[in-house]
Parts: structure tokens; C-alpha cells; sequence
């Protein structure tokens, strides 16, 4: 899985050298990188052309109203749509849109079917572990090279994007508990997908039965209190359930901290917010949540390989009454000393009750007949006032065939009713709002954006709460979205999206072994899809860069994870992604072989670029920048052109000058 780099290219020493030359001939007067960003979002967007509303080259004259516009006007406007809606724009696509408009294109990219990748992922870890098996961690360099993949090559741009969004507001992390399961966090983003479009409440009851989550937020096996009878009272047993999920599926998944208003600000009582629950709630809610682990299908075969499990003698509700299965984990293929990646699907399908370790307001113990408790203990009290009753009957092990289908009906009644409840929130709405439009299209929108984005949330015109196709078209053509930007619209680029930005403007391939060579993006990129370091993702969506964007009340989520060392990081680690397969011979030539095991340009792409420096940097401003490169950045590219490169080929002119545009705050800002 290694990356493959140029042959004879500089020295990292040089390379910094180099970058430190490229950022003087930019114009650049910063102290750091992270002053380079900073600038970016503020005085450099007067450089890139943004004019006061209505006098912008660029959009057109459009004004900075929400009236609907579907029709981009040049290629300009439709790349920057795409920006926003993929992992990067495509002439062709550009194209299309232009063509279509910006509805349309929606339209098609929704009834595209999702492109997924835990199947894929698991027919290639069934034929690894037969040839050469590894400990299961080994196989997480396939999942990524398989998200990549998908990224950069799928049609359903818009699926991804938006799947891509949410994995970073239902946050699930490969780091942990799940570093050994890359199926079940494949599995997790393929739901992601295709509830992308889907209705948000299914994607909130998929999310809370998913194993991997359970496993992460651990409430896999969460486990009822049991009351004993002792001198003749139930007390509680030393058991308690596990609040992780109760508190992190309230707090980041839907209803947030405070009481709000539909444009997402705070409802204010004597001028002090309102707590949306309490520690209380946040108890009765973890006894909702009990009782759930894998299921038991029997034996299956993938890829050939035989992977067994045994469910013993039970049929049908009867398993879910088994001890032994309710504390079982998902069996894998595993040799002498290895256990492999390759999980039984128990380990990524929905989980599902065991009633006898489900919270149903009644005691456990068969000396007193498995009794109602006593008040306030029968009833779970959630959000918005909603109580869970008792279970009408008594659910043990030893549970009458005749009362079991009840018990499982009543134990997911519970989460059913839990997660019904957290979506009919009023809240839900601005949450999933604002943060949709922080991840596609800006950091800082407006309370009438998030407001009417809000508004399609809770009815697509259809009278359906929830649809999360038309809370994503609402993000990405409303007036805010589409007009010329404001002077605080837009958002820092993140790592991840820079490289898929650049490897989709010039088609890059995976190198002769089939790999993208992005095994372990966190390195350089500081960031791995589905693999944060905390469940409040990469960067948290209130966060303020320390300065003048935190002066100006401006929020920055991704300024969190750039700093002096992850820009330098990413810098070296762009040169080698725009140098891979391309090697130095002389002082003057730039030679090509396509690499092993990493993506590459394809030179028949960079060879294509004009001759002429002055076409060559307007070639790059529309494959990269969207065609509104400022004139200030233009003028110092011609003149690196034909100055410091001017004895160099034309190969390594474009390479260069392709390097300095990704490293450049107008391509970090999207805006």
C-alpha cells in the first residue's frame, strides 16, 4: 500500500524551499499558512472578484436575493455548483449542468442507484484472507482505498457528497473499538448512502440498530437494570444501562443542547437558554436503548469462504430469548493465530431485542412474578413529555411462546417510540439544517437560510417531515447558495476535498496495482472518511478560529484542524499526489511511468495543457479555480512562468503550477 514518489525529486528541504519561493511569487506576505488561510476568508475574497451584489463578471448581475435561479448563466456558475454538490467538478459535468440546470441535475443524480462499497469491500477481503489472511486492522487500508475510489469515480457525485456530510454529523470512528471491523464501518456509510435521499427519521432508527454503532457509543449488550426482592421490596440491582448513546443521540444527532428557534437561534427566557433535557432524561432514555446485540442467522458463504455460526436449536422469536446469543459476538474467518477482517453479516445488520436484558418497567426476578416496579420506575420519561409505559407482560428467559412475539414487539416499540419522539423535535430541523449547509455549501449561513432550508425539512411540500432529498436541494438552490456571494459566504476547503477536487479536474487513476496509493490519509491530510478521533468529528461546527474571524463572530470548522504543521503537512503531501509517476531526468525534462501503487495525472491530460504560459495558467484557472482566478494570482503565475521556470519543460511548468494553485487560498476557500 505504499505511495510510489517521483525519482530524483527534491529534498524535502527543497520542497519547502520551493514553497516558500511559491508563496513570495503569489503575492503572499503572510507570517504562516494558517495567516495565508485566515487572509483567504477575509481581505482575499476582494481578489477573487467578489463584488458588492449585482456587479459581478462572473454571476452575471444576479442579485444577492432568494429568488430561484436553475439556470446556470456560464460554466463559472455551474462549477461552482458542483463544488458545493460533489467531490470536485468535471468539464463534463459542467456541462451537464449547464445543459440540464441545476434542478434536473439534482433529479438525476437522486435517481441514480448508490454506489456501495461494503460489497465490493467484502468480496475483495474474502479473496485476500484465502491467499494470505492478516489480522483483521491489516484490511483497513482497503476500505479506504475503496472510499477514495468511490469518491473520485462514482457517478452519483451528489449521493456521495451528501453521505460524505452526514458521516461527519452521525459521526461513527474506525479508531477504537471498531479499528478491527472495517466491514461493519463500510456497511455503516453504505446506509449512509442510501438513506442519503431517504427520509431522516429511517436514517435515525438505521443509525441507533446499526452494530457499529452500538459498538462505538456502546450500547451493543446495554443491559437493564435487575431488581431483587429483598425483605419484601424490589430494590435495584448494581447494573446500570449505558448513557453513551441516550446522551451523544440527543446531543449531536438531533436535538442539540438548547431549545431553538427554526433559523437555529436560541429561545431565550429571561434572557437565558433553555436545556432541551436533563440528566433525568438522559437515564430514561438509556433504559430505552437496552437489550439490543447481533442476531443470529446461521452459517453463510462469502467468496467462497465457509463462515460458521451456530444458533443452536431456537426457532424464530425463540433466539431472541437465548442467553447465550444475546452475548455473542459476529464469528470470523480466522487461521491459527489470525483473525481476519472478514466478519459474518450478523456483525453489520441491524441489531436486534433481547427482551430478557430490555428495560420493559418490570423486575427480573421470578420470586415476585416479574412485577411492575414500583413508581417512578415503571415508566421511561423522554424529551417532549412522551412516557413509555410498562410492558403489558413479563419478558424473562423462560417468557410462554405465547407472550414472546409481544415482549419483541414492546422492546422495539421502545426505540421506535425513542427515536419518533427525538425527530418530531422541533429542533431536529435547524440541527440537520445548519449543518448540511456548513458541510456543502457554507460555515457562516444566514438565520433566513437556515431558516428556510428548515422549512423543507419539516414539509416537502408534500406535507412529509423529514426528507432529506429535499432539504438538500433546499441547501443547494436557495438564493444564498446561488447568487453572488456575500463577503462571509463559504467555507475552508477541508483536506480531503482538496485532493478529490484535484484528482476529479484531471481524471486520475489508480496506479498498475489497482490502488489509489491513500491508505493512511490521517498522516498528511489529518483526516480519515469515518475515522475522526472523537464523535464530535474532525472539527466541531461552533468553532471559532482564535482572531479576526472569531472577532468578527464568524464560525470556522475546518480552521480546527489547520495550523502551521497540518498545512505544511498537506503541502508536501500535495507534491507528491500532482508529482506521482513523474520523475526529473535532466534539469529540463520531466519524464513519466505510471506508478505501482499510487494515483496519477495522466500526462496525456497534462501534455494536452497549452504551450503558451498565459494559456496554460487560464487552462488551469478553469480546470481548478472555476475560472475566477484574480488577477493579481494570474499575473504572478505568467510571470514564475517565464521567469524561474522558464528554461524548464512544459510538463513540469503545468506540475508546478498545478501545486501552487492547490496550495493557494483561492482554491482553499470555497466559495
Amino acid at each position: 500500500m505504499s505511495i510510489r514518489t517521483p525519482q530524483k525529486q527534491p529534498s524535502q528541504l527543497a520542497r519547502r524551499a520551493w514553497h516558500c519561493l511559491s508563496l513570495l511569487l503569489l503575492g503572499c506576505m503572510f507570517q504562516s499558512s494558517l495567516a495565508i488561510a485566515q487572509e483567504a476568508l477575509d481581505g482575499l475574497v476582494i481578489e477573487q472578484g467578489i463584488q458588492p451584489a449585482g456587479s459581478d463578471v462572473i454571476f452575471s448581475g444576479r442579485g444577492a436575493g432568494f429568488e430561484t435561479i436553475d439556470l446556470p448563466a456560464n460554466d463559472a456558475e455551474a462549477a461552482r455548483f458542483l463544488t458545493q454538490a460533489t467531490f470536485g467538478p468535471v468539464n463534463a459535468d459542467v456541462a451537464q449542468v449547464r445543459t440540464l440546470g441545476f434542478s434536473a441535475w439534482i433529479n438525476q443524480q437522486i435517481a441514480l442507484p448508490a454506489t456501495l462499497q461494503r460489497p465490493a469491500l467484502e468480496q475483495q477481503i474474502a479473496a485476500q484472507v484465502q491467499v494470505d489472511p492478516r489480522n483483521a486492522p491489516f484490511y483497513r487500508a482497503f476500505r479506504m482505498e475503496r472510499w477514495f475510489a468511490t469518491a473520485v469515480v462514482a457517478p452519483d457525485q451528489l449521493r456521495q457528497r451528501v453521505a460524505f456530510a452526514l458521516s461527519q454529523m452521525l459521526v461513527i470512528s474506525d479508531v477504537g473499538a471498531l479499528d478491527n471491523n472495517p466491514l461493519a464501518i463500510a456497511e455503516y456509510n453504505d446506509n449512509l448512502l442510501r438513506r442519503s435521499f431517504g427520509n431522516y427519521r429511517d436514517l435515525l432508527r438505521d443509525v441507533t440498530y446499526s452494530p457499529a454503532m452500538g459498538a462505538y457509543l456502546t450500547h451493543l449488550r446495554n443491559q437493564k437494570t435487575d431488581w431483587a426482592l429483598t425483605g419484601g421490596n424490589l430494590v435495584p440491582g448494581l447494573i446500570a444501562p449505558d448513557e453513551n448513546y441516550a446522551r451523544e443521540v440527543m446531543q449531536l444527532f438531533s436535538i442539540g443542547l438548547v431549545e431553538r428557534n427554526r433559523d437555529f437561534s436560541p429561545i431565550l427566557i429571561a434572557g437565558q437558554s433553555v436545556p432541551t433535557y436533563t440528566q433525568d432524561i438522559i437515564t430514561f432514555t438509556a433504559r430505552a436503548l437496552t437489550g439490543m446485540n447481533i442476531g443470529c442467522t446461521g452459517p453463510v458463504t462469502i467468496g467462497g469462504v465457509n463462515i460458521p455460526r451456530n444458533c443452536g436449536n431456537c426457532v424464530g422469536p425463540q433466539c431472541n430469548f437465548v442467553t447465550q446469543l444475546f452475548f455473542s459476538n459476529a464469528p470470523r474467518f480466522a487461521v491459527p493465530g489470525i483473525v481476519t477482517a472478514l466478519i459474518h453479516p450478523d456483525g453489520y445488520l441491524p441489531m436486534v431485542c433481547y427482551p430478557r436484558y430490555a428495560d420493559t418497567g418490570r423486575s427480573a426476578t421470578a420470586a415476585n412474578g416479574y412485577a411492575v416496579l414500583p413508581a417512578p420506575f415503571e415508566r421511561k420519561r423522554l424529551v417532549s413529555g412522551v412516557v413509555i409505559e410498562p410492558s403489558p407482560v413479563a419478558c424473562h428467559t423462560a417468557t410462554p411462546a405465547i407472550d414472546q412475539q409481544a415482549c419483541i414487539v414492546y422492546c422495539h416499540g421502545q426505540v421506535d417510540t425513542l427515536v419518533n419522539t427525538l425527530f418530531n423535535h422541533p429542533n431536529v430541523a435547524p440541527m440537520v439544517a445548519r449543518q448540511l449547509i456548513q458541510r456543502l455549501t457554507t460555515s457562516n449561513p444566514s438565520p433566513g437560510y437556515i431558516d428556510r432550508v428548515a422549512r423543507a425539512f419539516e414539509d416537502n411540500s408534500s406535507g412529509v417531515r423529514g426528507d432529506l432529498a429535499a432539504t438538500v436541494r433546499a441547501v443547494l438552490l436557495d438564493g444564498e447558495a446561488r447568487t453572488t456571494p456575500s463577503a462571509n459566504f463559504g467555507k475552508l476547503r477541508e483536506p480531503i476535498l482538496k485532493l478529490s477536487a484535484l484528482w476529479r479536474a484531471f481524471a486520475a487513476r489508480p496506479g498498475n496495482s489497482g490502488l489509489w496509493g491513500i491508505a493512511v490519509p490521517e498522516r498528511t491530510l489529518i483526516q480519515r472518511p469515518l475515522g475522526a478521533q472523537t464523535v464530535f468529528n474532525f472539527y466541531e461546527p461552533d468553532y471559532r478560529q482564535p482572531g479576526e474571524l472569531n472577532d468578527a463572530g464568524l464560525y470556522s470548522p475546518e480552521f480546527q484542524i489547520l495550523d502551521e504543521s497540518s498545512a505544511i503537512l498537506a503541502s508536501d503531501e500535495f507534491w507528491r499526489r500532482v508529482y506521482s509517476g513523474y520523475s526529473f531526468t535532466n534539469n529540463t525534462t520531466t519524464a513519466f511511468n505510471i506508478p505501482a501503487n499510487a494515483a496519477y495525472l495522466p500526462s496525456e491530460t497534462i501534455d494536452a495543457l497549452p504551450a503558451d504560459n498565459a494559456a496554460m495558467v487560464e487552462a488551469l484557472n478553469v480546470r481548478l479555480l472555476n475560472g475566477v482566478m484574480s488577477a493579481t494570482m494570474r499575473g504572478k503565475l505568467v510571470a514564475l512562468l517565464n521567469g524561474a521556470l522558464a528554461g524548464t519543460d512544459k510538463r513540469r511548468k503545468a506540475l508546478n503550477t498545478i501545486h501552487l494553485i492547490v496550495l493557494s487560498p483561492e482554491f482553499a476557500v470555497q466559495r
